[in-house]
């Protein structure tokens, strides 16, 4: 009897569930008329904004879909070119993403103001008792630029801060030993030091300089004013109220309600129509060469993409498996004609960069493959590019960190001092236990390590120089781990063109000897995942993520060993 009436009540759940499902597709088809002869698209910039998502008419419902940089691109280049907008209104409650998310979104918007729209931007503030920048500096693209009166701007400089564990492991009597190939190579020094060293201090102040010089002149461009105006203007900041209107750095103090009604005064004949219905009503069928675009976000490991649940360095996983199979799948489509191959990474596993690499180069013999660079694409997400046609870059994209490393820690006082745990050893074979971490490591394993460490980085500097048509001891010169903005890396030959994804089409376009006027299909890959299989990955998310912190700390507590990132893996800089 209980067994039945669990049935029944499984079954009367998945009937809602779908009742919800065919009532969101209904509503979306229902309201979603055809568009009308003037509009203002309204947009709003909240929460993450992921590369790509998948299609969720429930979420589409419920109004809790995230937004994807790929649907934003669509919108906007759409309403630069549709005859029927008037403009755009921005809603900007923050910036989910890094300084090449905010650049491309400043581009894409002066876009459409150049198309003759106007563009017109609303924040409740810009950072509350938190730094404001992206948010001010995507909003500052914008024809005009209000906000609350209770807001404040707070437009304050970028700053970096970098962590340094080493006092905690000595706390812990834990030993840090993390060699490497690159005095530039930092992401090690965060097991090892307590501060910066001189290397690591010069590289991430020129990574903030080179940040600064475009935030301070892409504001100034947008509001008339020099970069030196500006960046004057940031050591005032923050700015209370109307002194942000004072600084000619907001136009209007004035609620969302007020905001809206201006603009519906400006524009009475014109429908306002949010992003996802003009999304689909403005959508064409697909036609045109096909141009594909391999997608892969996160850390560099082997295996499925995915995401990571380890509690120290987890996130989101850019698997080896899945995105090999991509340009596997690339390869086997019918009538593409180049590549777009969107990367925002800071690496991770050598092997697992050289498997997409190697993928990669196969499609590439035959059809241009153009690189994309996001927010990140640094060592192994610097490796993967190696044989591409074209590298595109964002001029704040942080880019290259070519260069090597490896940790071991000897937790075995941490275990026996602090806790009590001690381990019974027992090794058959000299170096078994050259990937343990409850002693150190001896001078031949040393010797092993390094060894490896010069393989790998002979390696990496090899598929750069053969990329790059640059000898091995030019690349090693601007190697050894330093990591550049776009900008920079241009001037260090690193990428070939600075720009976001439109930019890189059109690379694509020219290789391909497409018409650069010609529409494309654009298609995916990895294949996005459809709503119905998002819905089912979610429900077991919560459980899976679970069992793999349990998992995370067992295999700790087992063998005293943690896991790192990747010998390929950029330095942790966090720039806000």
């Amino acid at each position: 009897m209980a067994k039945a009436r669990t049935v029944f009540l499984g079954a009367g759940c998945l009937l809602v569930v779908l009742g919800f499902i065919i009532m969101a597709v209904l509503v979306r088809g229902l309201a979603a008329p055809s568009l009308p002869g003037q509009m203002v698209v309204s947009l709003r910039l909240a929460g993450p904004i992921a590369e790509v998502t998948s299609e969720d008419p429930l979420a589409e419902l419920m109004g809790d879909q995230a937004t994807s940089l790929s649907n934003l691109r669509s919108v906007l280049n759409r309403v630069a070119e549709d005859d029927r907008v008037r403009g755009i209104r921005l809603r900007i409650d923050s910036i989910g993403g890094g300084f090449a998310t905010a650049q491309e979104l400043r581009s894409l918007i002066a876009r459409v103001g150049a198309a003759g729209k106007w563009t017109a931007a609303y924040m409740d503030t810009a950072g509350e008792f938190m730094p404001g920048n992206l948010v001010y500096y995507v909003a500052s693209a914008c024809d005009e630029v209000s906000m609350n009166p209770q807001g404040d701007l707070n437009l304050i400089g970028i700053s970096s801060r970098t962590p340094f564990i080493r006092g905690t492991f000595d706390k812990l009597d834990i030993q840090a030993e993390f060699p490497g190939r690159g005095d530039y190579k930092s992401a090690r020094f965060m097991y090892t030091e307590t501060e910066f060293t001189p290397e690591q201090e010069e590289m991430t102040g020129w990574l903030i300089d080179s940040l600064m010089e475009q935030m301070t002149v892409g504001i100034g461009d947008s509001r008339g004013m020099s970069g030196e105006e500006v960046r004057n203007l940031i050591d005032r900041a923050p700015f209370i109220g109307d002194e942000s209107v004072d600084a000619g750095l907001i136009d209007r103090l004035e609620d969302w309600g007020s905001f809206n009604d201006r603009l519906d005064e400006r524009e009475p004949d014109a429908r306002e129509i949010g992003v996802r219905a003009y999304l689909h009503q403005s959508a064409k069928a697909h036609r045109g060469p096909k141009i594909a675009v391999v997608t892969g976000v996160g850390a560099i490991m082997r295996g499925a993409s995915g995401e990571s649940f380890n509690p120290l360095l987890g996130g989101e996983i850019m698997g080896s498996e899945t995105i090999a199979k991509a340009f596997r799948d690339v390869a086997d489509t019918p009538g593409v004609e180049a590549v777009v191959f969107r990367i925002d990474s800071p690496g991770g596993s050598a092997v697992a960069s050289e498997i997409i690499r190697q993928e990669m180069v196969r499609v590439a013999a035959d059809v241009p493959v153009v690189v994309s660079m996001s927010n990140v694409a640094g060592s192994g997400g610097y490796w993967i590019t190696c044989g591409a046609q074209r590298i595109v870059a964002e001029p704040v994209t942080l880019t290259g960190s070519i260069g090597v490393y490896a940790g071991h820690l000897n937790t075995s006082g941490f275990w026996s001092d602090k806790l009590g745990v001690t381990y019974g050893r027992l090794d058959a074979g000299t170096n078994a236990n050259i990937y343990g971490e409850l002693e150190n490591w001896t001078d031949e394993q040393r010797a092993i390590i390094d060894r490896m460490l010069d393989r790998i980085y002979d390696d990496f500097v090899e598929r750069v120089a053969a990329s790059r048509h640059m000898t091995p001891e030019a690349v090693d010169a601007i190697g050894r781990g330093r990591v550049f903005t776009g900008v920079q890396a241009l001037e260090n030959g690193l990428v070939d063109v600075l720009g976001g994804f439109d930019e890189a089409l059109a690379e694509a376009k020219i290789l391909a000897d497409i018409d650069p006027d010609t529409e494309v299909e654009l298609v995916h890959f990895p294949r996005p995942m459809s709503w119905w299989q998002e819905l089912t990955r979610r429900r077991g998310s919560d459980q899976v993520a679970l069992q793999a912190k349990v998992e995370f700390l067992q295999t700790w507590m087992t063998s005293g060993t943690l896991d790192t990132p990747g010998v390929v893996w950029m330095p942790p800089i966090l720039i806000q």
